[in-house]
């Protein structure tokens, strides 16, 4: 009897530590800034080479004609 509360107890134990553990992992932020979890996926997916992401040098060229379009408008 004393063995199925102890089971008991781990399991319940358990569950609410993983629940916990998922709770702020996944936790809203505010805008701009990233959930433990997240930048655990950051740390071990990020390319130094490109800090920024995968899409680095077509967001610079988007930016640059937009900036060129936005000159020749002014």
């Amino acid at each position: 009897m004393t063995l199925v509360f102890v089971l008991a107890f781990v399991v319940v134990a358990s569950v609410a530590g993983a629940s916990g553990i998922l709770a702020l992992a996944a936790r809203r932020t505010p805008a701009g800034r990233r959930t433990p979890g997240q930048r655990l996926a950051d740390w071990f997916t990020r390319n130094p080479r490109r800090p920024y992401g995968p899409d680095t040098e077509r967001v610079a060229a988007e930016l640059s004609i937009l900036t060129r379009r936005y000159d020749k408008l002014v």
